[in-house]
């Protein structure tokens, strides 16, 4: 026996044979048995960008006493707490409806690592044991036994959706200004399930994950918080054998029960059909930049600036001497430099990944080069490579436009028996309108390859440089540290949703999500373009970002929500096309801990509603013939007496009609639905087009996205 699963769902994970497994499987007592999967994490003022300024006293944060009551729960690898990134300075009593514990364990000293702000720490590790066959004794030589953060991850997820004010932060000599996290008055509770082996390899196994949400859920979380994921495979929540099985259901048990859940989508952009998991009760986050950016100015001998991207701490060079080799595209090649041709020289390349440039700064350490420009394509975010692997030379990287300038700048020097001449000058941040809004290229893209008529992700948040919290022995300066990837997107939803659970205690997860969506900055809302980041940069879609980039302040008071309860996620998962025995093993002995009753597993209706009219704040249909009606229902949070005028932008090549096409809501009438009718006006097949259909009152635009395939 590995695990025993008693709060959210009834079940046990343990180690077995293949003839074990199918004879436990054929026991009339047991509903379901799933093969343990693997998954892996996937790696301010944004807050200011995201409208929660500290000197508003308007806005969602100081609305809600900046996230005070709410505790937000943490799957991660840990947590370092003795910082003052994480003191409860201010902070009232732990809540007392607080079931979860924060104790001494192994090298993690409860009275330096737990207090009024961290008040849960749990780990769990043995899935890991059983996978890999450790005893007790392997084991505990190997890894830290404890809660606390031997990766930095956790602690940096942690940060970002409600760390503590730090004040005057410096970061590699820039001043970074105060710091925080989105709900800083909110408590952290840490469910370590992250590992990382003796080759540098996270590990979070299916079992431990399960075991951390179903503690999670006794423990009285108000939303819980992943920033992990498994392969680009999608599985129905519904299918034994698939690694989603675990993470689909797990968070479906957690939603029934009121906790929104919260996932980043992954790391695998641009291209399509990379995002992952995608059940409709999971917040799906992508990642956004926000404005601001760190920036190297390089400065060519003709006048012409380029700002490249990486943290230059010296003081600014005077003009020297450029060289580059087109031809020169690998760490290999590079073995072949002559290091005259190079020494007391600013040397650019052209190379393929990040890989090349660590690689790159080894080979070129004793080169006796001045500075290392890298022409890339888009990296995931600003690293310290000098720190990382050691290495002192300065280090810019460019995209490969930029690169292609400076290149071009070096052969007219050449052709003209010129030498070539650049200027590196000390980082800078820019704010404002000086920095474009995109989606990275890193960020998963939809539509999801399982259920396409799901819209997939659902929101964007700040992904792109994160300045937030490490362990002090994990790098970084001053105990924080840029991180960049869709894992620090999502603590950004998860510290909202935090806000939001303050000022909208009763909304159930798809109100919360809903809000969200309908609220977010996109091409109908925001002042200007958002890109997409990739092969042939583009405005962002649907796809790209969801409803759009979060903006909290609207999600506060959304005028109408799109809401949905359990049966419209047990419909759902009978739509998937499975059996009555596979959807009802995959829903029962639920064991409702707030009204004490357990629930047995559902039978599908013998006419299976659409799993197009689920109440979701988006509209995906992925194979339309001629047209097609579907039903959606609204429910006003606003003004009593409303009334809301219809506004639709319809996708490319079709057509859109809504009956009615004027809300009225008064004190009888909350509720109404409406019938959308997308009709196509093209004959060939086609590839997804965009389009949005909105409600507003005057003071509410309630926007959904809208994606359509011929």
């Amino acid at each position: 026996m590995v695990y025993s699963y008693r709060h959210g769902f009834s079940g046990f994970a343990a180690k077995l044979t293949d003839h074990q497994a199918k004879q436990i499987g054929e026991l009339s007592d047991v509903v379901r048995v799933i093969q343990n999967p693997v998954y892996k994490t996937r790696t301010s003022r944004s807050w200011d960008f995201l409208g929660l300024s500290k000197n508003d006293p308007n806005n969602l944060l100081n609305k809600t006493n900046q996230g005070d009551g709410s505790i937000i729960g943490i799957l991660d690898s840990g947590i370092w707490g003795d910082s003052e990134a994480f003191n409860d300075k201010g902070l009232g009593p732990i809540p007392s409806r607080w079931k979860g514990s924060c104790k001494s364990e192994g090298n993690f000293n409860a009275t330096k690592h737990c207090n009024r702000k961290i008040i849960g720490a749990r780990w769990y590790i043995k899935g890991l044991m059983e996978e890999k066959g450790l005893n007790q004794t392997m084991v505990e030589k190997i890894y830290n036994l404890s809660p606390l953060d031997d990766i930095g991850h956790g602690t940096h997820v942690a940060y970002t959706a409600a760390g503590s004010y730090v004040n005057n932060l410096e970061y590699y000599g820039l001043n970074m200004g105060t710091v925080r996290g989105g709900a800083p008055n909110a408590r952290i509770a840490m469910y370590k399930i992250g590992w990382v082996d003796d080759k540098g390899d996270s590990y979070c196994g299916g079992v431990d994950i399960l075991a951390g949400i179903d503690d999670a859920i006794k423990d009285g979380v108000d939303v819980l918080s992943a920033s992990f994921g498994g392969d680009l495979i999608n599985f129905a929540e519904v299918d034994t054998s698939g690694s989603y099985s675990v993470m689909g259901i797990g968070s479906f048990h957690a939603a029934s029960l009121g906790i929104p859940f919260v996932v980043a989508g992954g790391n695998a952009g641009p291209d399509s059909y990379t995002v992952t998991p995608t059940s409709p009760w999971i917040i799906l986050v992508a990642a956004s930049n926000e404005d601001r950016e760190i920036v190297t100015p390089l400065t060519l001998a003709n006048n012409n600036t380029i700002l490249g991207k990486g943290i230059f701490q010296g003081k600014e060079q005077a003009f020297a001497s450029l060289v580059t080799f087109k031809n020169i595209t690998s760490p290999e090649d590079i073995k072949t430099i002559n290091v005259e041709e190079v020494k007391g020289k600013v040397l650019m390349l052209f190379l393929q990944t990040e890989d090349d440039i660590y690689t790159s700064l080894t080979t070129l350490n004793t080169s006796g080069v001045l500075a290392f420009i890298v022409a890339t394509h888009p990296l995931i975010g600003i690293n310290d490579y000098n720190q990382i692997i050691g290495v002192p030379i300065p280090f810019v990287y460019v995209d490969l436009e930029q690169g292609n300038q400076i290149f071009d700048y070096f052969q007219q020097c050449k052709s003209s028996n010129l030498d070539p001449k650049i200027k590196i000058s000390r980082s800078e941040v820019l704010e404002g309108q000086k920095v474009y809004l995109k989606v990275p290229k890193f960020s998963s893209r939809g539509p999801s390859s399982l259920t396409p008529d799901i819209l997939k992700p659902d929101i964007a948040a700040p992904g792109v440089n994160i300045l937030a919290a490490i362990p002090p022995n994990k790098g970084g300066d001053n105990g924080f540290q840029l991180m960049s990837g869709t894992s620090m997107a999502a603590p950004h939803i998860s510290g909202i949703i935090g806000l939001l659970k303050v000022a909208h205690p009763n909304w159930s997860p798809a109100a919360i999500k809903s809000a969200l969506v309908t609220t977010a900055w996109n091409e109908d809302t925001y002042g200007s373009e958002i890109f997409s980041e990739g092969a042939g940069d583009k405005i962002a879609d649907p796809f790209d970002f969801g409803g759009g980039i979060c903006n909290p302040n609207g999600a506060m008071d959304p005028g109408l929500i799109y809401d949905m309860d359990n049966n419209d996620y047990l419909n759902y998962l009978c739509s998937l096309g499975y059996s009555n025995e596979k959807v009802r093993n995959a829903t029962t002995y639920f064991f409702d801990t707030k009204n004490s009753t357990t629930k047995r597993g559902i039978i599908c209706p013998s006419k299976v509603p659409s799993r197009l009219d689920l109440n979701l704040p988006s509209i995906s249909i992925s194979n339309l013939e001629n047209s097609v009606t579907i039903r959606r229902t609204v429910t006003n949070v606003g003004n009593v007496n409303s009334i809301y005028k219809l506004v639709v932008k319809p996708p490319r090549n079709s057509a859109i009609k809504v009956s009615p096409h004027v809300l009225k809501f008064n004190s009888k009438t909350k509720k109404i639905s409406f019938e959308v009718k997308i009709i196509s006006t093209h004959q060939r097949k086609s590839k997804f087009n965009f389009g949005s259909l909105a409600w507003s009152d005057g003071k509410h635009y309630v926007r959904i996205p809208i994606a359509v395939r011929k």
